[in-house]
């Protein structure tokens, strides 16, 4: 809490222990001047003002105000204050509840338990009644340093809650990070493709225009749709970090006709995985089919490691602006939500992110846990 914010809470605490301490004062002045009076009148509104009044300072200024409020005890008095008690625990309660020097509030006690038995012997009373003197201000203290404790501990998990919220925050951020490096090693992959084909074509076409330039229109055309291709992978390519790898895989990159051999896999592992696909496939942009089938890597992989065994439905669904993925299992589900911060959730979150898709996970009904991706298909 900032220093400008303390200062209101103070003042309301403030505002509230002063509504308190009126509240008892009228009581008690009431009692000494009307109803029981203790002492003469000027003596009985002192004890019965001086009891009550220092409520008002109880937290702001604990240790005065429970030695004042006790203090009036040794005033010879012919009884007691009722509210008197009411008083003496909302005093010594706040000394050790509030008051951050242990040594001093343990001497504010013992002198207010003092102050007790002094005023109980000049009443000269029964022994029932020294009793009471010390458990009003013992009792009360002995809450306080219970409340004491349990601040702290709420204060310190809250300061732990905060550390793995930040610890938190901090994971994401680095799967996040890693994911997109990933991500961007692979489209770098596909744009290096796109241009060394536009190399490639170009000498074709430079070959063709020198024997016949008719010759030189399909390679043209070629090298037309690559740069297209290759300018669309590089804005997504912008859109994420890249970062040096020693280990960048060297194998082409899989897109979704390699589908039927990664469904081919997850059944050979004792999977039963059934396929179905809606619609006319279309001829994707190389970074979408790739995210396509990473992000049904990712589910498969997902569905073999928590719900082995169970059968396991994939479906897509082609339609003229874009391509929906549905992988649910039919295990138990997932017994609590799943961490925003999983490695795999993070990859399909940021490749959905990237095409400007969506991305839905969660327990299935009637039971389960499915993945649904809707990836936007650009026009060509």
């Amino acid at each position: 809490m900032s220093a400008a914010a303390a200062v209101p809470a103070r003042r309301r605490r403030w505002s509230t222990d002063a509504v308190v301490a009126i509240a008892l004062v009228a009581v008690a002045l009431a009692q000494v001047l009307v109803f029981l009076p203790i002492a003469p009148r000027p003596i009985g509104a002192f004890v019965a003002i001086a009891s009550t009044a220092p409520i008002a300072w109880r937290r702001t200024h604990p240790v005065p105000a429970a030695l004042v409020g006790s203090a009036v005890w040794l005033v010879p008095t012919d009884g007691y204050v009722l509210v008197g008690y009411v008083a003496s625990l909302l005093l010594f309660y706040a000394v050790t509840a509030y008051v951050a020097d242990h040594y001093l509030a343990a001497a504010t006690v013992l002198i207010g338990a003092v102050f007790g038995i002094i005023g109980t012997a000049l009443q000269d009373s029964g022994i029932g009644d020294y009793a009471g003197a010390l458990l009003g201000v013992l009792a009360p203290a002995a809450v306080g340093v219970l409340a004491r404790r349990q601040r702290r501990r709420t204060s310190r998990l809250e300061e732990l809650t905060r550390y793995l919220e930040q610890e938190r925050d901090r994971r994401e951020r680095a799967a996040v990070a890693d994911e997109r490096a990933r991500i961007a090693r692979e489209l770098h992959d596909l744009v290096a493709h796109a241009i060394s084909i536009i190399a490639v074509q170009a000498d074709a076409a430079e070959a063709a225009l020198e024997r016949d330039p008719a010759l030189a229109q399909r390679p043209l055309a070629a090298i037309r749709g690559s740069a297209g291709e290759a300018l669309t992978e590089m804005r997504r390519l912008l859109g994420v970090l890249r970062t040096d790898s020693s280990d960048a895989d060297l194998e082409p990159l899989p897109g979704l006709s390699q589908l039927p051999s990664l469904v081919a896999r997850a059944r050979e592992g004792g999977q039963p995985v059934e396929l179905s696909v809606d619609g006319t496939p279309a001829q994707l942009p190389p970074s979408l089919d790739l995210s396509a089938y990473r992000i049904l890597q990712e589910a498969l992989t997902n569905a073999v490691k928590h719900a082995p065994g169970a059968p396991v439905t994939v479906a897509l669904s082609w339609r003229p602006d874009e391509l929906v993925i549905d992988v649910t299992d039919r295990g138990p589900g997932a017994v609590a939500p799943p961490s925003p911060d999983a490695h795999g959730l993070v990859g399909m979150r940021e490749r959905v992110r990237i095409h400007g898709g969506d991305l839905r996970t969660g327990n299935a009904e009637p039971g389960g846990f499915g993945v649904h991706a809707r990836l936007p298909i650009e026009a060509s």
